[in-house]
């Protein structure tokens, strides 16, 4: 097998699938020369021994992210500290974790040799990926991650991920949460352990001292401590509501009158915007604000495109010079995004004074996304503009590749960001959306979008979403592809996508993929090994990665059940080699199980187990009972091979039990009957070494001594006193009767 040139890997590099992540995110705030200090505060955050998890939580507007970066610069000098400012789209735990281990490995350096961006970008299991961090965090010592904005985390995967993480992370770690409420994170257990730190909103109010600090020192306001004090009693303390004031009061000559008027809670703070924050700029400034209130995050440029104008980049330095309201994402006064609670103001204004706007912003800001290669903002733009045809067109163009980075999440988001009315009623929504549920591992939703596109019907001359020959053609590779269990029905649909699928069509290799799966489960591995071997042929020009490392892997399998271990060996590394320069490590199972498989033929079960074991873990996160049970069966063969007995017979009763959920499971069943008549033969040979269980497997096939000799790398008479050995451990005295006779005892 021919190995990769370095052209060839320049090229598959500049083919990874994870887009570029927004480096803004891991920006701490800068200091601010109006900040106050608040060292009461950063005093209670300092955590003593034990405490896994800080919690800061209060509603917008009370300092929480200005009080995190102080707290990160004042420990800087004792520990690591990393930064994400979170957003809707983290809720993808690829995407949050992406953005985790960015941050971490720039504080943490000893994190870059084994945990990439890269790698967690592929991830479709992410407990892969958590438990290979935790144990590289025990060797760094003292660290913390500051994820602010937590509240923007929905309950689900990604916070399940976090709980996860908060569990198992070493106590030399620290997670630091910023969040508007409660975070949906098992507090009381760590509560009870001591292993909690929590600062609430009645923390976080200013104290008289705070707010003199802020109105007098910092803004120059002179006002008297009476006026101070009754400012904190109305605005009970919240840091935003006195920052409101001031700008009012930095309006008008009788700032003691204003004080003692200013007054009725928060509510009433928030009256101050119009009158007082909008109206103190020029309308063109305030045109600014209020427009670019849609965006999550602006540049000047990006603005310039929203408002149709130019020199939005000095006025957004400009502002940010003199409200702390706009927050600067970056050290180079590029980047800035609104305090979310000032955006979500400054949005009903835009409402209220432009009414339909918004849509025309958002519209404006999708084409400029787009323009400059950023999918996911102008995808989400162009949903929030309701131009539901551009948002599907753009969809339509990434998702595949989204989907094979394992970024199910995301892609399910811009799916569910069509109106019901719409998506049931869009054959190509509905389409994507069986895909993308079926490779999530979700059947009751995929079955759920097929049968309303059964109802529904296909547009004539409407393109295929997937770039199958057809929608006959599309359906069919679908369910070929994921036949939950059921081998019959899947070769039946494989036989069909084979036969609709053009030579040429980019769905080809799928439907050629799913055929060699299905021959292979039905027991017919050389008809599986044709269809695998035209997978890889038409995958690798065409860049479909996974379907060619699956491949790959699958005729690796193939070749070592007909005992040909050298190319057993060389099919694994390069399905390994694919998966690696691809990003796929943490999606294609079947190539780790590949590699383990290879290493089990050699003799070398104890370095085998590590492979298959991450193979049957990435298999299971797939939903696929077949896939799962065959990977189950070879890692319970390496474990016997290595005397685990008893991880051997759970990995068996899981097998089990994933081949009972299949209505028809083809050859699984034989496999295992087989697997399960091997302890007796083994204990009765028991004497019969790792080395000569591999020559004996070689016996089976047509190589003569000395061509065994030259694939294991050992000489003739190496080779001939194994062989001497075999027969006399099995009583035979030739070579057919010691393959019989290994046969009919289940040796092999």
């Amino acid at each position: 097998m021919r190995a990769t040139t370095a052209a060839e890997r320049t090229g598959l590099r500049a083919q990874r699938l994870a887009p570029p992540l927004l480096m803004t995110k891991l920006h701490p705030p800068p200091g601010r020369e109006q900040t106050v200090p608040r060292d009461r505060l950063v005093e209670r955050l300092r955590a003593g021994p034990g405490t896994k998890l800080t919690v800061v939580a209060a509603p917008a507007g009370y300092g929480k992210t200005t009080l995190l970066g102080t707290w990160r610069e004042a420990e800087e000098t004792r520990q690591s500290v990393a930064w994400v400012t979170l957003d809707e789209r983290d809720n993808d735990p690829v995407v949050l974790w992406s953005y985790a281990l960015e941050a971490l490995r720039r504080v943490c350096p000893t994190l870059e040799a084994r945990v990439s961006t890269e790698a967690v970008g592929a991830a479709r299991n992410l407990d892969l990926v958590l438990p290979q961090l935790v144990n590289e965090l025990t060797a760094v010592g003292e660290a913390a991650l500051i994820l602010d904005d937590f509240h923007l985390l929905s309950s689900g995967p990604a916070r399940e991920s976090i709980a996860w993480f908060i569990e198992h992370a070493p106590a030399t770690f620290q997670l630091v949460l910023g969040t508007r409420n409660e975070p949906g994170l098992p507090l009381a257990s760590l509560r009870a352990h001591g292993a909690l730190l929590e600062l609430r909103a009645d923390e976080l109010g200013f104290t008289p001292s705070e707010a003199d600090g802020l109105l007098n020192d910092r803004l120059g306001l002179g006002l008297e401590r009476q006026d101070v004090d009754r400012l904190v009693e109305r605005t009970e303390g919240w840091p935003a509501g006195l920052y409101l004031a001031a700008l009012s009061l930095q309006g008008t000559e009788d700032r003691h009158l204003l004080a003692s008027r200013f007054g009725g809670g928060n509510r009433h703070v928030v009256d101050f915007l119009v009158d007082e924050v909008l109206e103190a700029h020029e309308p063109s400034m305030q045109a600014l604000m209020l427009r670019s209130s849609v965006l999550d995050r602006m540049c000047g440029r990006l603005c310039d495109a929203l408002l149709e104008q130019e020199g939005s980049a000095d006025q957004l330095a400009a502002l940010s010079r003199t409200n702390l309201f706009l927050v600067p994402l970056d050290d180079h006064g590029e980047w800035y995004r609104f305090h979310h609670l000032f955006a979500q103001l400054l949005r009903v204004e835009l409402e209220h004074r432009e009414p339909g706007t918004a849509a025309v912003l958002h519209r404006r800001a999708y084409v400029w996304h787009r323009e400059h290669g950023e999918v996911d903002e102008a995808i989400r733009h162009a949903l929030a503009a309701g131009a539901f045809a551009e948002a599907r067109e753009a969809i339509i163009g990434s998702w595949l590749l989204m989907a094979s980075a394992g970024r199910h999440a995301t892609v399910l988001a811009w799916l569910d960001g069509f109106p019901p009315e719409l998506s049931c009623a869009d054959p190509q929504v509905l389409l994507m959306k069986a895909w993308m549920r079926s490779l999530a591992g979700d059947r009751e939703k995929a079955a759920s979008a097929l049968a309303a596109l059964d109802s529904l019907g296909w547009r004539d001359g409407e393109p295929l979403p997937d770039g199958s020959s057809s929608l006959e053609a599309s359906l069919a590779t679908l369910r070929a592809c994921f036949p939950w269990g059921d081998v019959g029905s899947a070769y039946t649909s494989a036989l069909q996508a084979t036969a609709l699928q053009k030579r040429k069509s980019p769905a080809r290799s799928r439907a050629t993929w799913a055929r060699g799966m299905a021959s292979y489960y039905r027991g017919d591995p050389e008809g599986a090994d044709r269809w695998f071997d035209e997978t890889v042929r038409t995958g690798r020009p065409a860049g479909r990665w996974l379907v060619t490392a699956s491949g790959l892997a699958y005729r690796s399998v193939i070749a070592g059940e007909r005992g040909e271990l050298q190319e057993q060996r060389a099919l694994a590394d390069v399905a390994a080699g694919v998966a690696r320069e691809n990003g796929l490590e943490e999606i294609c199972g079947e190539m780790h199980v590949a590699v383990g498989s290879a290493l089990a033929a050699e003799g070398r079960a104890e370095a085998a187990l590590p492979h298959l074991q991450r193979g049957v873990e990435v298999l299971r996160s797939v939903r696929q009972p077949l896939e799962l049970a065959m990977a189950l069966i070879r890692y319970a063969a390496a474990l016997r091979a290595t005397r685990r007995r008893g991880a051997a017979t759970a990995a068996i009763a899981e097998a089990k039990a994933a081949i009972e959920t299949c209505p028809d499971p083809g050859a699984l069943v034989d496999w295992l009957r087989a697997l399960e008549r091997r302890p007796r033969a083994h204990r009765r040979y028991s004497d019969l070494s790792e080395r000569e269980l591999v020559v004996l497997r070689m016996l089976k096939g047509p190589l003569s001594e000395r061509d065994i000799g030259r694939e294991l790398y050992l000489s003739y008479n190496t080779i001939h006193s194994h062989t001497k050995s075999i027969y006399r451990k099995l009583g035979v005295s030739s070579r057919k009767q010691a393959v019989q006779r290994a046969l009919s005892l289940g040796v092999l």
